[in-house]
């Protein structure tokens, strides 16, 4: 029998292990999280990439015209946000770029500005779902309007972590406003999503230290890491992105430092895309450095210029611009695919990834899949985009080529790989006497770039805009065939079947099963009850085969029916509540607790009684 000291010891045992257990789950849920646990609302409520997502923005009109005549401030203003008919109150936004915010401000017929969205600027933890930030990309310099979407799908395809995206139709003050770009802003709410705490460090590179070369061991050499930092950082945290640098450099300890195998992934991507609006480019920038126990990645981020947008105008160039030095200086310049390409088993890993990129998104039809999938979700609201940089016939006119574009690249990688086309080059492409040239079929301004933004078309302001041009700088003749959307519709007539993927499967099914492209007056009545009219018809009949064949267009290759989107590594979702077996655990320490006061109750009752 258990004497009365070594029982009340026992319990005080329990209970203090009881409590300390409930209070670590209270104070840190996210420690026995699984890697089940449930995304964040914010996930499929603004960013389900089936649906264009509407979101209205309500702001007092000197505060909105104040912002537009003093964007390059990029201060904030109040506003109300609502995001498909939830309303979020005085949020604030601001115009948001680099060289596309300068454009427009440089440019009197336009006032279409990429705008970021903070949900808690003046109510302090406010968030949209969960979400703290939000941006929206205007799609500028791109006449696909599919070239970031497009190159984020790409990127998670190949298990890089990416934020959420999905196409946004604005209006401001109930007046249309334009298809815009939404993108999860990569700031908490994207880490914790992604890793599950706020651990780890991100970064945003621009300026001094971006290129990531050894310059010495003084942080001020590398304020352009610092001082971008996306959440606050300290110097202890900062020196890990020093030592990181001088090993890099040195070509040390790569795997103690460098999550290898995600930053090839990246690079693969990133070179196929021909991006050098990027690490790889002049600028050296757009792209996020995330650092979890000293050991450092490459995240992607903004994408209009991608596709051969940027520092490169010559189609043949761009097509086979070398995968070995997929950069615009040397590889020197650049140690963070420099260095890895030097180790023969990097460069070998490198190789089976842009292999895998080639086949399995591109040979296998994934990217025409996406693309016919994207245009019948987008092509009416491109129709009505109030603000548009070019006309909806220069859209309709660049798919072609860009689908040609992607094919040829395609193939190109493939040939490089093989060995039957250099793989490397020793001096640089001489762009400039090369510019706008057609080659291989291909004209690469049509697909639009840098300093062709606008191209000599024109945009539209804000509608009712005082000063404001409001033909949106379209011709008349097409102008006037323009079909008026009704202010805060949600979106343009005829637009709410294409937004279901149940439809779309139909159309897919239907146009399949054509006999040599023409269709009965059955089918096409059936594609009418669909929503599709006779000139979206007659597109879709003359897209390649590659494009009509149905099958989940953003399904990674392996994955179970159901997972689309889910990030391959197991990451967890951000969320404060707990789950069912946090709840769990925390139940089973509250009943030992309370077992434990009753027996000691109990106990103290019959001894004294005795």
């Amino acid at each position: 029998m258990i004497e009365g000291k070594r029982i009340n010891l026992i319990i005080a045992i329990a209970m203090v292990i009881a409590v300390m257990f409930t209070t670590a789950l209270i104070l840190f849920p996210g420690m026995l999280s699984t890697s089940a646990a449930t995304e964040p609302e914010y996930v499929s409520k603004v960013f389900n990439k089936d649906e264009v997502t509407q979101i209205n923005i309500d702001i007092k009109q000197e505060d909105f015209d104040w912002i537009l005549e003093n964007a390059t401030r990029e201060e904030y203003r109040s506003c109300d946000i609502t995001v498909n008919g939830a309303t979020f109150y005085n949020a604030g936004i601001r115009p948001k770029g680099n060289s596309s915010l300068r454009t427009v401000a440089g440019n009197e017929n336009t006032d279409r500005y990429s705008f970021k969205i903070e949900f808690d600027t003046y109510i302090a933890g406010q968030t949209c779902f969960g979400l703290n930030k939000l941006a929206l990309n205007n799609i500028i310099m791109d006449k696909t309007y599919m070239k970031e979407y497009i190159a984020y799908d790409l990127f998670d395809s190949m298990g890089v972590v990416t934020p959420k995206y999905a196409y946004a139709n604005i209006t401001v003050n109930g007046e249309p406003w334009g298809l815009y770009l939404a993108v999860e802003v990569m700031e908490e709410s994207f880490v914790e999503r992604n890793y599950g705490s706020l651990d780890g460090c991100l970064y945003r590179p621009e300026g001094s230290g971006a290129d990531l070369k050894w310059t010495g061991e003084s942080a001020s050499n590398y304020s352009g890491i610092r001082n971008n930092a996306a959440y606050d950082v300290t110097d202890s945290d900062f020196d890990k992105v020093i030592k990181m640098i001088y090993n890099l450099n040195n070509g040390t300890d790569l795997e103690q430092y460098l999550d290898v195998d995600s930053i090839l992934r990246y690079f693969a991507v990133n070179t196929y895309l021909v991006n050098f609006d990027s690490y790889t480019g002049n600028m050296k920038h757009n792209y996020y450095l995330y650092e979890e126990n000293g050991v450092f990645t490459i995240l992607p981020w903004d994408f209009n210029l991608a596709f051969a947008g940027h520092e490169i105008n010559n189609a043949e160039a761009a097509i086979h611009h070398p995968i070995d030095t997929p950069v615009t200086s040397s590889l020197s310049e650049r140690p963070l695919i420099g260095k890895l390409l030097e180790v023969p088993e990097y460069k070998e890993l490198y190789h089976k990834y842009l292999s895998e990129v080639v086949s399995s998104y591109f040979d296998s039809g994934v990217f025409e899949n996406n693309v016919q999938k994207v245009d019948a979700l987008i092509s009416d609201y491109v129709k009505n985009d109030a603000t548009a940089f070019y006309t909806y016939e220069q859209y309709e006119n660049t798919l072609p080529v860009f689908l040609e574009f992607a094919s040829q690249r395609a193939a190109s990688i493939t040939a490089q790989l093989a060995g039957t086309l250099p793989a490397t080059s020793s001096q640089q492409v001489d762009n400039t006497s090369k510019q706008n040239t057609t080659t291989a079929g291909i004209d690469l301004s049509a697909l639009g770039g840098m300093g062709g933004g606008m191209r000599g078309n024109g945009a539209g302001g804000m509608p009712g805009g005082e000063g404001r041009n409001n033909n949106q700088g379209i011709p008349a003749e097409q102008n006037n065939n323009r079909e008026p959307q009704p202010a805060n519709s949600g979106g343009p007539p005829g637009d709410r079947n294409m937004q279901n993927q149940e439809n779309m499967a139909e159309i897919m099914k239907i146009m399949q099963e054509t006999e040599n492209g023409e269709l009965s007056a059955e089918q096409i009545a059936r594609l009418k009850e669909l929503g599709l009219d006779d000139d979206r018809i007659e597109r879709m009949k003359n897209m390649p085969a590659g494009m009509q064949q149905p099958g989940r267009a953003n399904a990674r290759p392996g994955a179970a029916p159901g997972n689309e989107g889910m990030n391959p590594f197991g990451n967890r979702g951000t969320s404060n509540q707990m789950s069912p077996v946090q709840i769990g655990y925390i139940s089973v320490s509250a009943a030992v607790i309370l077992l434990g006061l009753l027996f000691a109750w109990k106990f103290r009752k019959r001894k004294y009684s005795s």
